[in-house]
């Protein structure tokens, strides 16, 4: 068995183990494996671009962004760039910036904030995932969110962090 499979089966209980079992055999766990490693080459390119920026994000822009390949339940980009939509709600500099991440699924949670964006579609932005962001990560500039709709947000953000 590949040692990363060994290693996680010894630090699951006994009980988990034979799921963890089921996993390996459906290929389920080799292909999250392979995402992390599609993703960690794709970051390794990044990361390797060009220290001097040429996007330059604003707050209240939402921007399509590489945010990757995560764990648990952070959200992950999806397709090949592992992308997914960002709203940047405070830049700090030419090189990062705070943002949070976008979804087609509505939920009714306090940590999202349902909206329809300028392309008529319905969408949520999941406060929760508040995170900091390189400027390395941004593909393009989608569209800016409305005035009042980015004031609720940061409204809502406030409530979290006091």
């Amino acid at each position: 068995m590949h040692c990363a499979k060994r290693g996680l089966e010894r630090i699951l209980s006994a009980e988990c183990k034979k799921k963890v079992r089921c996993f390996v055999r459906s290929g389920w766990f080799s292909g999250a494996m392979n995402d992390f490693d599609s993703w960690n080459e794709l970051k390794k390119r990044l990361d390797a671009l060009d220290e001097a920026p040429d996007r330059f994000p604003q707050k209240g822009e939402v921007w399509m962004s590489n945010l990757g390949k995560n764990i648990g339940f952070e959200q992950n980009g999806i397709g090949e760039r592992f992308s997914r939509p960002l709203l940047v709600v405070k830049k700090f500099n030419t090189h990062m910036f705070w943002a949070v991440p976008l979804s087609t699924k509505q939920k009714n949670f306090d940590f999202y904030y349902n909206f329809v964006d300028s392309n008529n579609k319905a969408v949520s932005i999941i406060l929760a995932q508040l995170k900091l962001v390189s400027v390395k990560r941004v593909e393009r500039k989608l569209y800016d969110l409305d005035k009042v709709h980015f004031q609720r947000v940061k409204k809502r953000l406030q409530n979290f962090l006091s």
